[in-house]
């Protein structure tokens, strides 16, 4: 199967599960909301963000790893493959162990850092046992599910996304049937994700099996790798890096807000982050398999293509997230008034969501930047992640105290802004394409004046008053299919005639297309 063949299955697959796990997700999160309450949900999402900052002690590997396969998966040496997985997995064995060690010292000082979800009433043990649940989870990921990364190297994310989604799906229904239908608390609920964990790995470890037959890793073979590619070990210590900042980035927001405000503020605050994160995930999930189809176009060395695939990524992420963006700012509060009891008390009001729509767009359009990156094995500007991190820190904090929630959001958006806009596109310029930005800049601009026009232009047609009002399902029904509708058509319309990486998207997509019906 070819590169382009995989990634439109990867596609696929990713799309469908997206739809299915979205409508599931905001129901159950609402049944979770009513029987468990928004101190517990808030909880949980406070939890997972230490958790998350606990997963440093991977340190990259997993990323270190896949660009050293993609080299083997192209020539398909099994020996040289088998390999690295072994080697893979004897450092997440180490890495399992760290993670064990950090996260059994941090319960220790759970009382201190969770004082004010205590003082709001949530009990010492149920914090207990769903930090202890997570982190139970978490070390699966290390210890079990390590040969995942083979799959997505290898461009077959579409088995791990399977698996993952259909585990996910059974997992939420059953939490929300024992829940309204039984006395089921929050440690029955504790319990489904912990066995759906175990379930998830035994049944990725039959499909790998399947696909792999002669894949007969170990830890001794890992083990013996170790001095044969210390190459991986000078590529982790820079993602090392880059993955503090994307933990600050991303999780430091709920915890600022669970520390200074409440676990109520952080439940309302992720009702926003969840759609956010699921809108992203939904457009990574269906492009995730790039990653190494452009590491594999990388290997090829054929600097015309890797610079035709660059522009065609780049004008598409510009067109999805502009649509994307446009939409989530005119539905989003809407959607959480008819979602959520009470969801009119939870609303963020426009500013901050604008805000939101603001960082929304940049981890949309960074992708772009981010796959030649890690396709090139770009992690050198270590300065740049740590003052990323750093600045996000500082920011989040000192804003938070000043002036709550948006002060948040605007810091988060600030330090993410600086990087992803201006350091990364120059970086991948200078030392991956070796050559002048001026055209990525000039690109830049060029395409932020047509989705800003086009924004403008959108919201006159909208305020005519023409489309139902959103205060009912059926009206917010209305409007979610026309506004994504109206946008997409519009500036896909305007960049298409204004830009070459347009245009040759969309005749690779009319192609794939075309192969497809013919079959």
């Amino acid at each position: 199967m070819s590169r382009l063949a995989y990634s439109f299955k990867n596609a696929r697959v990713s799309v469908a599960f997206y739809l299915l796990v979205l409508a599931l997700n905001f129901f159950s999160r609402r049944i979770f909301l009513e029987e468990l309450g928004t101190q517990f949900v808030g909880l949980t999402s406070s939890v997972m963000s230490y958790i998350g900052f606990l997963n440093l002690a991977d340190l990259g590997i997993a990323t270190a790893v896949a660009q050293v396969l993609y080299a083997p998966l192209y020539r398909r040496d099994r020996t040289q493959i088998t390999e690295l997985v072994s080697l893979l997995g004897w450092l997440f064995r180490l890495v399992g162990l760290a993670i064990t060690l950090l996260g059994l010292t941090f319960a220790a000082f759970i009382p201190w850092v969770f004082a004010r979800a205590v003082a709001e009433g949530i009990p010492l043990g149920t914090i207990y046992a769903a930090y202890l649940t997570f982190l139970a989870t978490t070390l699966m990921s290390y210890l079990l599910n390590y040969k995942q990364n083979l799959l997505m190297a290898d461009q077959r994310g579409y088995v791990v996304t399977r698996i993952f989604n259909l585990s996910l799906l059974a997992k939420v229904l059953l939490q929300m049937a024992l829940l309204r239908w039984t006395s089921a608390g929050y440690l029955t609920w504790l319990t489904v994700e912990l066995l759906f964990g175990l379930v998830f790995a035994v049944w990725l470890e039959l499909a790998l099996r399947r696909i792999y037959p002669w894949l007969r890793s170990s830890l001794r073979q890992g083990r013996a790798a170790v001095r044969k590619y210390r190459s991986v070990f000078a590529t982790t210590r820079r993602i090392f890096s880059h993955r503090i900042a994307s933990l600050v980035l991303y999780q430091s927001d709920v915890i600022v807000l669970g520390q200074l405000i409440s676990q109520s503020m952080v439940s309302y605050y992720t009702n926003y982050s969840m759609m956010i994160g699921r809108l992203t995930s939904f457009i990574g999930g269906a492009l995730n398999n790039s990653y190494a189809g452009v590491g594999n176009l990388v290997v090829e060395g054929d600097r015309s293509k890797i610079k035709l695939v660059f522009w065609q990524f780049n004008a598409m992420y510009f067109w999805i997230g502009g649509t994307l963006s446009f939409s989530f700012y005119e539905l989003v509060n809407p959607f959480i008034s008819l979602w959520l009891p009470a969801g009119r008390y939870a609303l963020f009001s426009s500013p901050v969501v604008l805000m939101l729509v603001a960082t929304l767009f940049i981890g949309l359009i960074r992708q772009t930047a981010q796959y030649f990156l890690n396709a090139y094995g770009l992690y050198h500007d270590v300065w740049a992640a740590w003052t990323e991190a750093a600045l996000n820190l500082v920011l989040s904090f000192w804003a938070c105290w000043r002036y709550g929630v948006s002060g948040v959001v605007a810091g988060t958006l600030l330090s993410t802004g600086l990087f992803v806009l201006f350091w990364k596109p120059y970086f991948l310029y200078r030392r991956g394409f070796r050559e002048s930005s001026r055209e990525y800049w000039l690109t830049l601009l060029k395409y932020l004046s047509i989705l800003v026009f086009v924004w403008l232009v959108s919201k006159t047609i909208l305020v005519q008053g023409w489309l139902p009002s959103a205060d009912t399902w059926g009206g917010w029904l209305t409007r979610a299919v026309i506004i994504p509708l109206l946008y997409g058509v519009l500036s896909g319309v305007a960049l298409y005639f204004s830009s070459r990486g347009m245009r040759n998207f969309v005749r690779l997509i009319t192609g794939l297309l075309r192969a497809k019906l013919r079959r």
